[in-house]
């Protein structure tokens, strides 16, 4: 009997000891269920957690709009991403309308502003505007403007944010945050200003606000003007030339100007124009460079004068060039003042113009040394220096200028010193008398006297030539290329090129003779744009060939070199 109790006990317990239909052999398979209905549920979640982000439509919606004022939304936020704007109609008072119609069936909603001070969109940045409005007129104030262009620096984590919610819930096409605060505050300058466009491009300033500070920082653009300009008088630099002594700095030898020489064509043009425009400084672009003692005649150098940050822009160029001329003083002349731009200094900088000049010179004679200097052959290999993949210089992208290889000039020059010959023997001696055709008789002491005294070989001068000769060799130049070689006297800031310039015309030259019995010569000839005329004339120690010293077998030493004039029309 006992053993009946037992299993009449078993059978009715319901703690889970008894009678089971669970299976050990089941349980793989009872794993891999949950792990499909695990996979099943995770596939259906994203669904299942976005149903509730569908339920807020975005603007103009009502629903949009509602959820709009629940976040805080400020008046100017509400009127620019709430779609309802009206032509005419700024963005606060669309903004109000939105409120108030949303608040009419959500009383609730009134006083949200109170809840949420702080819009979620803006930061309340709109609320400032009226203050940016006035720190920009006020800024503005001292300039003379006709085109004002705005911009705004902000944190790149506001914008992002800010555009993340604007793409969720604003309306579609409503403006950035950016966007709609620099045009409310210009909606507002334009209220003050009177006679300023403003502008998205080429202004005359550019007001940047500073969201985070609230400042504004003005970049003023800078005033051109175009012109041409005579240089009377020599020893004038084009540009300002720092001091070599101190490179600018100011110290004794240049009276603590740091300047090399007192005055420049850009100083005697700018400095006047400065004070008269109420500028900070300027700078000078003219079209090439003549030499410090080289004279600028005819028309004129093309130039633009940059005037830097100026407080005035309307100005009587007439007046101005007649001021310009008197503070000049006879120095320089500048002819054609009116307004100009940037893409003027550009053009200015890359025509390369013909020039023409008057050039004077002396006559010397020359030796055969110094001939075989002159025409040594200099390197003509075809390397482009474009092919360094380095940007071409401006006004100079010709393709056949070339890099010279160094130049070896083999003389048969044989001197002899003194104590040289002192230790040959005689025998010695007469053989060398012998070679240099002189007389081999005499005692030792008498043939190192006729070695040493004889003519070094290539010491004989030639004749110079008449003036009929001077007239054709200088005339054969027309339509001549030549091949010219960074001069040695720049060569510290120009690149040791071979640069092929032609002489497009040469008018008849005139010789004159002197009366120290000297021969000076004076011609003018037209040049293409780059070429060292005064190289032309004496050779440049053969770095230029052909030259008028080569061709005429006479040294030439230049008196003067004027600018007759820049075909740039």
């Amino acid at each position: 009997m006992p053993e009946d109790d037992d299993e009449d006990w078993m059978k009715y317990a319901s703690a889970g000891f008894g009678q089971t239909n669970y299976s050990l052999w089941d349980e793989e398979s009872v794993e891999n269920s949950e792990e499909i209905d695990a996979e099943e549920l995770d596939l259906e979640l994203p669904e299942q957690l976005g149903t509730h982000m569908e339920e807020i439509p975005r603007a103009p919606n009502p629903a949009g709009l509602k959820h709009l004022v629940r976040g805080g939304c400020c008046d100017f936020c509400l009127g620019r991403l709430g779609g309802k704007k009206r032509y005419e109609q700024t963005i606060e008072e669309s903004g109000i309308e939105i409120r108030k119609s949303v608040v009419e069936g959500n009383s609730h909603l009134a006083n949200i502003r109170e809840e949420i001070p702080l819009c979620t969109f803006c930061e309340n940045l709109f609320e400032e505007t009226d203050l940016l409005a006035d720190i920009i007129y006020d800024n503005i104030a001292p300039y003379e403007i006709k085109r004002l262009q705005l911009g705004a620096r902000f944190p790149k984590d506001q914008i992002e944010a800010e555009d993340v919610e604007r793409k969720r819930y604003a309306a579609n096409g409503s403006d950035g945050l950016k966007t709609g605060l620099v045009a409310e505050i210009a909606r507002k300058l334009n209220a003050k200003l009177d006679g300023v466009k403003l502008v998205n491009e080429k202004p005359h300033v550019l007001a940047l606000i500073d969201v985070l500070t609230l400042t504004v920082e003005l970049d003023v653009r800078a005033h051109y003007i175009y012109g041409r300009y005579r240089k009377l008088e020599r020893g004038i630099p084009q540009t300002r030339w720092p001091c070599r002594a101190c490179k600018g700095r100011g110290c004794e030898t240049c009276n603590n100007t740091g300047l090399q020489y007192e005055s420049s064509v850009q100083d005697l043009i700018g400095n006047p124009i400065l004070a008269s425009l109420d500028a900070t400084e300027h700078s000078f672009h003219g079209m090439g460079r003549e030499d410090i003692d080289v004279r600028c005649m005819g028309r004129g150098r093309p130039f633009v004068i940059e005037l830097k940050e100026p407080k005035i822009r309307t100005c009587d160029y007439s007046k101005l060039q007649q001021m310009v001329n008197e503070q000049a003083a006879g120095a320089i002349e500048v002819t054609d003042l009116r307004s100009s731009n940037r893409s003027e200094v550009v053009r200015i900088k890359d025509t390369p113009a013909d020039k023409s000049y008057t050039i004077r010179f002396r006559l010397q004679p020359m030796n055969e040394l110094e001939y075989n200097v002159l025409i040594a052959p200099l390197d003509l290999t075809k390397v482009d220096k474009n092919s360094r993949k380095r940007k071409p210089r401006r006004g100079d992208k010709r393709k056949d200028n070339t890099k010279p290889l160094p130049t070896e000039i083999i003389t048969d020059t044989v001197t002899f010193s003194e104590t040289e010959l002192s230790k040959m023997k005689k025998a010695e001696l007469e053989a060398i008398c012998v070679e240099n055709k002189l007389t081999k008789t005499g005692k030792k002491a008498e043939l190192i006297a006729r070695i040493l005294s004889m003519p070094s070989p290539g010491s004989a001068c030639f004749e110079l030539p008449d003036a009929d000769t001077i007239k054709s060799t200088i005339m054969a130049l027309q339509g001549t290329k030549l091949a010219q070689r960074t001069p040695d006297r720049v060569a510290h800031r120009r690149a040791d090129l071979i640069r092929r310039r032609e002489v497009v015309n040469v008018h008849e030259p005139v010789v004159d003779i002197m009366d120290d019995g000297t021969t000076e010569i004076e011609f003018t000839l037209r040049c293409e744009s780059g070429t060292y005329v005064k190289e032309t004339i004496h050779g440049d120690n053969g770095r230029t060939q052909p030259s008028v010293a080569s061709l005429l077998k006479a040294k030439c030493e230049v008196i003067w070199l004027d600018v007759g004039d820049i075909h740039a029309d």
